[in-house]
């Protein structure tokens, strides 16, 4: 039964992708999903990576989306190569990439999001349990993420640009959106209940996560992940890495909101978006069934998704001052003074800035196909009067957020780093 699911989900991919894929789909009939059954306890499964049948708009690695053949197992110290990296993570797996050569994966200027070239660049992949890889880990240095800078973001909010500021210093391999972390907050989010501080059973999966996704102890890291969906992390990462610098991106609702409709086809956008709360941690998807109206309105749903992102950084964040938030509007209205503080809050020096700030001369998102400023400009979008009033009074009644303003400004969001 599973391998006629699996045939189904290949041709339907195939004819939505495009006519080429067909053919794929023909090859993965003809070397199937390339499982194998050797042990996986001390060893790496590889596979030899035939071609690909990942739709354009899919934001999420996974290993389904290789037609892939056996070709062996190899010892856990492949991991250690340069080309090697962390590709997705499952309940069960890591599964690792070899890319091809001559390929800067982490280069956001040529590749803005790692997920798309990481992907694209596959040669090879290769599976391992996560006590393999735990093992693995335990042969290295002790570490606590103290090189690492993570900025939690509900998207849309100008944390592509920021990761490009970063990038464009030089002090940091910048990751924007790699799979692993999302794939990390889905697996918690669908829980029964709620991951809290209390969660440890989580901990040893998001440190070798982060340590994977980060392996060089000599090297500044800068992690812009997927968001929306990221938010179970703010009450674990700093208990499994509590070395790890934690930020907060934001910006007014209304144009977060109205730069996500731009993006997402019209079509998908009203029957997607109320889908994406399911993605939400039990406590969230609970909320929305009791606030959302009759229809589940789709900017309703929006606001609710970005207003949860807002809601699990002030929860964290109220017996901490470890993490501060800077906003879209603060970087526009004060460029060098954003960039110095934001420089600094991660430990890159000064004389860096004007570096950085030469990122805001161009679309930080030019050489993605999807998100694009060229292809966004002509869409049309708008968030209702009433969408707003909703979302002001939800945010104020449920989450005790205060929003002002036509654009819905969050006017007490904590540890402000213009306003300390």
């Amino acid at each position: 039964m599973q391998w006629f699911r699996d045939v189904a989900f290949r041709l339907v991919v195939g004819i939505l992708n495009a006519p080429s894929t067909i053919a794929n789909s023909v090859l993965w009939l003809i070397y199937g999903p390339g499982q194998n059954d050797q042990p996986l306890s001390d060893c790496i499964q590889a596979f030899d990576i035939l071609s690909d049948v990942k739709p354009e708009f899919a934001m999420i690695n996974q290993k389904e989306y290789f037609v892939n053949k056996y070709i062996g197992l190899k010892d856990l110290s492949y991991l250690d190569r340069d080309d090697v990296t962390l590709y997705s993570v499952t309940e069960q797996e890591f599964i690792f990439v070899r890319t091809a050569p001559g390929v800067d994966i982490f280069d956001t200027e040529e590749h803005p999001f790692v997920y798309n070239i990481q992907h694209k660049a596959a040669e090879e992949m290769l599976v391992a349990t996560h006590e393999a890889v735990f093992q693995y880990l335990r042969t290295k240095p002790e570490r606590d993420g103290s090189n690492i800078a993570y900025l939690h973001n509900p998207g849309r909010c100008g944390s592509t640009l920021v990761a490009n500021m970063v990038a464009k210093t030089g002090q940091c391999e910048v990751q924007s959106e790699p799979t692993p972390v999302l794939n990390l907050s889905l697996m918690m989010n669908k829980k029964e209940k709620p991951v809290t501080r209390e969660s440890r059973e989580y901990l040893d999966l998001i440190k070798s996560t982060f340590l994977l996704l980060c392996p060089d102890v000599n090297k500044k890291y800068f992690i812009k992940p997927w968001g929306l969906e990221t938010l179970s992390l703010f009450p674990l990462l700093h208990q499994a890495l509590p070395g790890v610098k934690e930020i907060l991106m934001c910006r007014d609702l209304r144009p977060t909101v109205l730069s996500f409709k731009k993006l997402i086809p019209e079509e998908w956008y009203q029957s997607v978006v109320p889908m994406k709360v399911s993605d939400l941690p039990a406590n969230y998807r609970e909320l929305w069934e009791r606030v959302k109206g009759k229809e589940g309105d789709a900017d309703d749903a929006f606001c609710f998704l970005i207003l949860s992102e807002y809601h699990a950084f002030i929860t964290e964040t109220r017996d901490r001052d470890d993490i501060k938030s800077y906003s879209y509007e603060s970087l526009i209205a004060q460029k060098e003074l954003f960039t110095r503080s934001f420089l600094k809050e991660i430990g890159v020096g000064e004389e860096h800035v004007a570096a950085a700030m030469s990122a805001l001369e161009r679309d930080s998102q030019a050489n993605s196909s999807t998100h694009n400023k060229k292809r966004t400009a002509g869409v049309k979008a708008s968030v209702s009067d009433q969408t707003m009033e909703w979302a002001v009074k939800f945010a104020r009644e449920e989450f005790g957020i205060e929003l002002e303003g036509e654009e819905g400004r969050v006017v007490n969001m904590p540890h402000q780093w213009n306003k300390v």
